[in-house]
């Protein structure tokens, strides 16, 4: 409505014919102005009912345009009109023979005529100011919003100049000045009031034309308004008073183009409401349907389906590792694949089926006709076949995947919204799996998400009643037992149970609550070092775990670096494993870095069971290499000490001390001390642990215990 367009040359030819056509008729209505005609009230009594009946409706379509756009122009013409409204509801009160024969039920002689000017001056004003407030909104580019207290004092104001002026032509009619004498002839002082009258809708005039020089709907036809206010002051000025041919068209010719106006805003409203609509259902970038046209779609064809007992089909895709595209090619590159994968999705399905894109990497097939488990199998596996063949844009190969997840209606969900969260669950559980496949819907993929819900509402809360505590695992000198080091390790005292990190901090990753309880660790062991290290000897060491979300969160760094940790870098290790995604976000590999600078060694935690390469090896410049527990486990049986002492080699030759995790029994404490690894850990040697089980006695380290006291391995996560 209010945004700038060009005008065509037909527009225009249009428009001048029009202004042309009234003009010729406003000077024949001048001419014949001062004649006199017979008295009929009731056309005055309808002028007003049916004026006030359009300037209220007119009144509230813009102040809903107002309130949708945030545009103060329309809330402007939305009080012009409703004082209009408000002025042509007391009319027939005041006019006479309205509704009583010859007199009138409110005010006096000078009632109505005061009403007349009242409005007839609130109008141009109001059209002009409010054109004049959209068009610089549009030059400055000034960000639209008005707030409830704008918008309920501009409603207060209107009210309150309805009351003024209605009181001033009722309670104070006798103190008004005479503008109709007692044979209902114009005064002198009603001629200066036609002078400012014709004055004000000339002004309004071309203040509008100017702002309807842009093109938009609504500043041309607010300039349509102020023609027609100019029009009807120009003919009241060479009336004659009261039932004149000037006061009949005053009246009989403003209702006739106020409607037709009328009309016109409303076809205009509602074209603009289905250009919204239609852009909204539609995907800018590949021209198939958006996902609120999908979900449009998906409502109808359920109805649909429900009636004639059939079913629909949803396949949610998701393209794998697509934001490797964009980052290593571009976003241009990465806009032709997504509509190059439309592309082909339309030629896999059906004319009656829908494929659209729900945003991003993501797109939704809907399958209608003909649904069963070996169409939707079909559909998924060539969909499938369709994506993975190389895309060839601007001389790069792009080749990548999808994952799919698969729901039908009413079977699985009653809803558009339910069949697209069915989908989007199967499709995640599809992605968990390793991707490139599909997946359907079951109870057990809907029970793990109300799991993953429920975990992440109670780690929430966990976090803000600080249910967390550490605790701490021993690190041992191989060679004569001695406590080294301890390992830091979170733990959730959940209804008086203590839960390992295990089974909660994948789901504070995926929620990304993960950083804050980074937090909670770095406050309570900024509490707990001064005991370690008072106790222990100055080569004793604390070792950290940090996530890839930890590391590239530059706050918490910070926190680490200027907190209390900071005083004791050079006894601190902070542990990441070896897969650790520094690809997926560089900040991470920042972050480690500065750690590293401020002196606190690096530990690479379950080594052996990621992808790591000497040169990733020599990028993390590590000082501890921590063999993961399944490959010690493995040494006391065929392995006899082959990935420790490999383990061993590599340390070596990058000057690196190993730790063997998971020591649980007697052969493999022996297999680590052959080998000569400096370091291990394990149930062997002392289980997690709260701090005082470690530091209230002189012992340093509980004695090593047998495998009969061992239960549930690797617990020590």
């Amino acid at each position: 409505m209010d945004s700038p367009q060009r005008m065509t040359s037909r527009t225009k030819t249009v428009s001048a014919l029009i202004l042309v056509l009234y003009s010729v008729f406003v000077v024949v209505a001048i001419q014949s102005a001062p004649r006199r005609l017979p008295a009929l009230p009731a056309v005055g009594l309808a002028h007003a009912v049916v004026g006030a009946f359009m300037c209220g409706v007119i009144a509230v379509l813009m102040l809903s345009q107002a309130r949708s756009t945030g545009r103060r122009g329309y809330l402007m013409v939305s009080g012009t009109f409703l004082y209009m409204t408000g002025i042509l509801v007391f009319f027939p009160l005041v006019f006479p023979g309205a509704v009583l024969p010859d007199q009138q039920i409110l005010g006096g002689l000078q009632s109505a005529p005061s009403l007349f000017y009242a409005w007839h001056f609130a109008f141009p004003i109001g059209i002009a100011v409010s054109a004049f407030v959209l068009d610089m909104d549009q030059r400055t580019h000034r960000r639209p919003g008005f707030n409830h207290f704008e918008e309920l004092f501009g409603l207060a104001l209107t009210l309150g100049g309805i009351l003024i002026t209605v009181g001033l032509v009722t309670i104070g009619a006798d103190q008004l000045p005479a503008l109709l004498g007692s044979e209902g002839e114009p005064t002198s002082y009603m001629r200066v009031l036609d002078i400012l009258l014709v004055g004000f809708a000339l002004v309004s005039a071309t203040v509008t034309a100017a702002c309807a020089r842009n093109g938009s709907v609504i500043t041309r036809w607010l300039f349509a308004l102020a023609v027609l206010g100019l029009g009807e002051a120009a003919v009241n000025f060479n009336s004659t008073g009261r039932y004149s041919a000037g006061w009949y068209y005053s009246r009989v010719f403003w209702l006739v183009a106020v409607g037709l106006l009328f009309l016109a805003l409303l076809w205009n409203l509602a074209r603009v409401n289905r250009r919204n609509l239609e852009l909204a259902g539609v995907d800018s970038l590949t021209g198939s349907e958006s996902r609120l046209g999908l979900l449009a779609s998906v409502e109808s064809e359920i109805a649909k389906a429900e009636a004639e007992f059939s079913q629909v089909a949803l396949l949610w895709l998701d393209l794998d590792n697509f934001k490797a595209v964009n980052d290593e090619l571009g976003h241009r590159v990465g806009d032709e694949v997504l509509r190059t994968v439309v592309s082909r999705l339309s030629r896999e399905v059906a004319d009656s089926d829908h494929v659209s894109r729900l945003g991003g990497d993501e797109f939704g097939i809907l399958l209608c006709d003909d649904v069963d488990d070996a169409r939707m199998q079909d559909v998924a596996r060539r969909t499938l076949a369709a994506v993975r063949a190389p895309i060839h844009i601007a001389g790069n190969i792009v080749q990548t995947t999808a994952t799919i997840g698969i729901a039908t209606a009413p079977s699985d969900a009653l809803t558009a919204d339910e069949l697209l969260l069915c989908a989007d669950l199967a499709m995640y559980s599809a992605k968990g799996n390793g991707g490139d496949r599909y997946e359907r819907f079951n109870e057990d993929i809907g029970i793990q998400a109300i799991t993953r819900a429920r975990m992440g509402h109670d780690l929430m809360a966990a976090l803000r009643n600080g249910d967390f505590r550490l605790h701490y695992q021993p690190i041992v000198e191989v060679s004569d037992g001695r406590m080294a080091g301890v390992e830091v390790l979170i733990r959730w005292v959940r209804d008086g149970q203590v839960i390992p990190a295990g089974q909660f901090i994948g789901y504070a990753e995926q929620s990304g609550q993960i950083v804050n309880l980074g937090r909670v660790v770095i406050g309570q062991l900024a509490d707990a070092l001064p005991s370690w290290f008072a106790r222990y000897p100055q080569d004793f060491f604390v070792t950290v775990n940090l996530s890839t979300k930890e590391l590239a969160d530059q706050p918490l760094i910070d926190a680490i670096l200027t907190g209390p940790l900071a005083a004791y870098a050079q006894r601190l290790v902070i542990e990441v494993t070896e897969s650790l995604g520094f690809q997926d976000d560089p900040n991470a590999g920042k972050g480690l870095l500065r750690l590293r600078e401020a002196g606190m060694r690096i530990a690479i935690d379950d080594f052996g069971t990621g992808f790591s390469n000497f040169s990733r090896l020599e990028y993390l410049r590590a000082s501890i290499l921590k063999v993961d527990r399944s490959l010690v486990h493995r040494e006391d049986g065929d392995g006899h000490g082959t990935f420790l002492a490999a383990a061993a080699s590599i340390a070596h030759s990058l000057r690196c001390d190993v730790v063997a995790e998971g020591v649980e029994t007697d052969a493999e404490a022996d297999v680590a001390r052959s080998l000569g690894v400096r370091y291990a850990q394990g149930y062997y040697y002392g289980r997690p642990a709260p701090a005082e089980a470690y530091l209230s006695d002189g012992s340093g380290v509980p004695a090593p215990r047998g495998p009969e006291s061992v239960s549930a391995p690797g617990a020590e996560v």
